[in-house]
């Protein structure tokens, strides 16, 4: 028996180190955790130092540039990750981007912080002077956190500890303010920024990405107004290659609609119930949909905004909250029910969010009492009594596309693969990736 135990305990054990070893593909140290070779400090060279496996910056002003082997040091699209931890009131970055300066900060280049602490408001995660991560750091002092950068073409997105903190697209002319910072071929560079600041490194490590990577669907996920599981619910927008999600969770019912003059999304998720809503905010949300910007209104979010009468036409449907007029009629308050299985039936092929899916089950939740525009376009039913037929919609308001789902109120539903499906296929169709199959009579 103890003899099968450890043939199964060694299967396991080689199981897991394949799939370490699969994660890890295309994974490339640049620090060999004994000394600095492959890098060349700036200024004050005596700030870096290499102590127990750890790369660590103290001192005076200095940066430390990657010149290593690996692709001659000149890098394009990749992805860059370390493992850092600061003392408290510690200031560094991690540059990317920019070429070997022996003195000053690096003209060239973008610079991603490392400030968990210190006096200067801009933290850790943010693309500095760019888009910044204000006031809260997603990271703490005295912790181990990992720091992730990925270059794809003119994108750039910035993750600590697996949350996306930035998604920038570079735009074609770049202000004279920022000349320096502009993508293109260069090395990495670590800051060393002052003599107060205690910052270790390790597992410092870059993947290089084909020069034609391409740019993912910068995705913003609206939430706030109503509980949801919310570790199972993100795990919708996970591991695709062209989708990007960042969360926006609204404390003030609608503030990511205030200033819009750097909006990086191509394409809204709104799981918010949230109510209030500006003129100003509202005026801007408008604006956005104007410029094609796509949205996807998923499952409670047609219950928000419910004083704003426009965002049942930007949607396709409001769930009334109370009984209200529509028209001079009077329309009852609608209805939910949790826990049923609800058969789906794909009603219309030709839908790209649905193409190539069958009729499915589902466990999740049921509206009733729905208010629909007449003009939606159908593409998923139930005839579930406890629920309306309509689950699943799309349609254009102004220049944008708008996709509508009743579906999706829990971790069951969440884990369905239709499900799955059928968000991810919203955001490409919403974000103009994917186009509907013309009937045989409009391609003759």
């Amino acid at each position: 028996m103890m003899k099968k135990m450890n043939l199964a305990a060694a299967v396991l054990c080689l199981a897991v180190n394949a799939f370490a070893q699969s994660a890890d593909e295309g994974w490339i140290s640049l620090f060999n955790g004994k000394d600095l070779d492959g890098w060349r400090a700036s200024e004050n060279k005596g700030t870096w130092s290499v102590k127990d496996g750890l790369l660590i910056t103290h001192g005076e002003r200095s940066h430390l540039f990657y010149v290593g082997p690996v692709n001659n040091a000149q890098f394009k699209n990749f992805e860059f990750k370390c493992v850092v931890k600061t003392e408290p009131g510690s200031n560094s970055g991690m540059y990317f981007a920019t070429a070997y300066q022996e003195t000053d900060w690096p003209a060239k280049g973008y610079e991603v912080q490392v400030n968990n602490t210190h006096s200067d408001p801009k933290k850790t995660g943010g693309l500095y002077n760019v888009r910044d991560v204000m006031n809260n750091s997603p990271a703490k002092d005295g912790e181990w956190f990992t720091q992730h950068i990925i270059v794809r073409g003119r994108q750039i997105i910035v993750r600590v500890n697996g949350k996306t903190t930035v998604m920038y697209n570079e735009p074609e002319s770049v202000a004279n303010s920022n000349v320096g910072r502009k993508l293109g071929v260069g090395t990495i560079c670590l800051q060393g920024h002052d003599p107060k600041s205690v910052v270790y490194y390790k597992s410092v490590a870059i993947k290089p990405l084909p020069d034609d990577a391409r740019e993912k669907i910068r995705v913003g996920v609206l939430t706030g107004g109503h509980d949801f599981e919310r570790d199972h619910f993100f795990k919708l927008f996970e591991g695709y290659d062209d989708i990007e999600y960042m969360e926006c969770e609204q404390k003030d019912h609608s503030e990511v609609f205030e200033d819009i003059s750097k909006w990086d999304f191509d394409v809204l998720v709104c799981y918010n119930m949230t109510q209030n809503i500006s003129e100003k905010r509202r005026a801007n949300l408008l604006k956005l949909l104007e410029n094609g910007m796509g949205l996807v209104g998923f499952h409670h979010n047609m219950g928000a905004f419910q004083e704003w009468p426009e965002y049942k036409k930007i949607i396709g449907a409001r769930y009334n909250l109370k009984a209200t007029e529509e028209g001079g009629v009077q329309v009852p308050g609608s209805t939910y029910k949790h826990d049923i299985d609800m058969n789906c039936k794909i009603a219309s092929q030709r839908n790209p969010i649905t193409r190539g899916l069958s009729d499915f089950q589902i466990h999740d939740e049921g509206y009733k009492g729905v208010s629909f525009e007449s003009d939606n376009r159908v593409f998923l039913t139930t005839d579930h009594p406890d629920s309306d037929p309509t689950v699943g919609w799309t349609r254009r308001y102004g220049n944008a596309r708008i996709v509508g789902l009743m579906l999706g109120h829990d971790g069951k539903a969440y884990a369905n693969e239709n499900l799955r499906a059928i968000v991810a296929n919203s955001i490409r169709y919403t974000a103009g990736q994917l186009v509907p199959q013309r009937s045989q009579r409009t391609q003759r």
